[in-house]
């Protein structure tokens, strides 16, 4: 009998349902089940979609306009905030200028909130026309015509993450012509000006203008400026005396996190 009761304790030792076999068996073997969660996390996290940010620092694109004015004055959206259209206060010139700028959100669509910047220019005028781009869309650049001051401006508008995505398109197209240069230079040359053809084809394709702002006697030269294809425009810069005499736009890297 002893020897029963003695075989039965040593089976509920052994038994791999014991509490004390199972604390065991997880003080041998939890680092590595601890290793296999922290490595399954972060190869799921590699294959998580990009994260879109926008750069606080700016940097400034010239329009056009003349030489005069004093006064150096910015218009600029919030932080996290983009330009998706522009207001301009006329008289016989560009007097006072301001933008409306919604939120980026990480995925490059804008959110719903709108907020308007400082005016930036010379007080005076007594119209205010409005330029804004069509719904989902923000400001990239201006194009229009400039000669003393600003004769005419209209928005161009297009999507944040079409417009981003194209940098690194050029960056393929760029290591793709770097071998083939080392074999023939030439050919080097016509790829580039093709693609560079190209690639302003496709931008301009992909962008929409808003109304235009005009000045009453319009004249100058025809004028463009856009933001880089990794940025977005953020602001406009004004130096003015009486009116507006120069106008320059200010944008924002689109920064990629994963």
């Amino acid at each position: 009998m002893s020897i029963f009761i003695e075989n039965k304790l040593h089976k509920e030792q052994d038994s791999p349902t014991h509490p004390h076999s199972i604390k065991s068996w997880f003080r041998s073997h939890g680092w590595l089940l601890f290793g296999c969660l922290i490595f399954s996390t972060l190869a799921v996290a590699q294959y998580r979609d990009t994260i879109l940010l926008l750069g606080y620092e700016a940097r400034e694109f010239d329009f056009g306009g003349g030489s005069g004015g004093r006064r150096i004055l910015d218009a600029r959206c919030d932080r996290g905030f983009v330009a998706v259209g522009f207001h301009v206060r006329t008289g016989e010139f560009f007097n006072e200028v301001w933008l409306d700028c919604a939120p980026m959100r990480s995925d490059g669509s804008l959110g719903e909130e709108r907020r308007a910047t400082p005016r930036a220019g010379s007080p005076g005028g007594r119209d205010i026309h409005d330029a804004l781009c069509p719904p989902g869309r923000a400001l990239l650049g201006l194009t229009g015509r400039t000669g003393a001051s600003i004769d005419s401006a209209s928005g161009m508008c297009g999507p944040i993450r079409g417009h981003e995505e194209r940098r690194h398109d050029e960056d393929r197209r760029r290591d793709d012509r770097r071998d083939d240069n080392r074999r023939d230079n030439d050919r080097r040359e016509n790829d580039r000006r093709e693609n560079d053809r190209r690639d302003d084809d496709r931008r301009r394709d992909r962008m929409e203008l808003t109304a235009p702002v005009t000045i009453p006697r319009p004249g100058g030269r025809p004028a463009e400026t856009a933001c880089p294809p990794d940025s977005v425009l953020v602001g406009f810069r004004t130096r003015s005396g009486e009116w507006i005499d120069h106008l320059s736009i200010l944008c924002s890297e689109v920064q990629r996190r994963y």
